[in-house]
């Protein structure tokens, strides 16, 4: 499998560096010096790097998908599926991670005929990139996966409340002691990989990860809505498979990390009061009150005249 020579890899880092804090410093010192993960577009004709905000959603995104602290249902199931994702079964088991009693907060309403409050946040930009957003759900995609928000009533916000059926061309939410309740339902314009499909609830939104039987942008989500234009989608690719042009500007980008990184090694090496400053900051870098406390010594992150 794929993650084994990853784990592999990876494995070797973490060994090396010894703590999760100095594997976590290698992985985003490679992203700064190798990607253009740090580089914030300026504006829309901008090739490179990412909008504003986007870093952030994509940290989210891939550290929920992992986290068992959250409700989390994996709709995976053994079988003989194909690529088609036609003949998966429902997943049957919904894992639910059990954490220490505490008292809840009182819920509204707290007296008869109180109207109940939705505290719900809006939909950003970045929960519908590259798709569309509608007034309780939203969408978002890859070229090879696809996110559905849903914001849930405010008397429906956990697990054991829904019923939440992903088929390879259908998603339906709805109550689940009163089915007739429907929060989401449509046939989907192309299909998933059902057994792949992953779904979280956090901060009364749900949340739906899965991946497409097929590598293609979807001009619309259900059936029923209406199309997107495709021509407009901020199209994230794989750094090799990025125009010429665009390749360049990051191995540039690169190139001018690596000089300035160089230059300022010298520095601390051929200038003496810069070697005090250094040692100063050293000293000053793991003392309580520190903002930088825990964390591996690096001069780079503070600003030095």
């Amino acid at each position: 499998m794929d993650f084994q020579r990853s784990d592999a890899i990876l494995m070797e880092i973490l060994q090396e560096r010894k703590t999760i804090t100095g594997f976590l410093d290698a992985i985003f010192g490679f992203l700064r010096r190798n990607t253009d993960f740090y580089h914030t577009k300026k504006d829309a004709s901008d090739q490179i790097g990412f909008p504003k905000g986007m870093r952030d959603q994509i940290l989210y995104g891939a550290m929920q998908r992992y986290d068992p602290d959250c409700w989390l249902q994996t709709m995976s199931a053994e079988s003989d599926i194909g690529d088609s994702g036609e003949t998966a079964p429902p997943a049957v088991e919904e894992i639910c991670v059990e954490t220490t009693e505490e008292t809840p907060p009182k819920t509204h309403p707290t007296q008869p005929g109180e109207k109940m409050v939705d505290l719900s946040r809006p939909f950003e930009a970045g929960d519908f990139k590259n798709g569309a957003v509608f007034e309780r759900h939203c969408w978002a995609q890859t070229l090879k996966d696809l996110e559905v928000q849903v914001q849930l009533p405010p008397t429906l916000r956990t697990a054991k409340q829904l019923s939440i059926d992903i088929k390879a061309q259908q998603i339906k939410v709805s109550s689940k002691s009163t089915p007739e309740q429907v929060i989401l339902e449509g046939t989907l314009s192309q299909r998933i990989r059902q057994n792949e499909a992953m779904w979280s609830i956090e901060d009364g939104r749900l949340l739906i990860c899965c991946d497409k039987v097929k590598e293609r942008w979807w001009e619309r989500l259900f059936e029923d809505d209406d199309e997107i234009d495709i021509k407009k989608l901020d199209c994230e690719r794989y750094i090799d498979e990025l125009p010429q042009e665009s390749q360049a500007a990051i191995e540039k980008l690169r190139v001018q990390q690596m000089e300035a990184d160089q230059q300022q090694n010298t520095m601390r090496t051929t200038d003496p009061e810069q070697a005090k400053t250094l040692e100063r900051l050293r000293t000053a870098w793991d003392v309580e009150g520190s903002p930088f406390k825990g964390q591996p010594f690096d001069p780079s992150v503070v600003r030095m005249s």
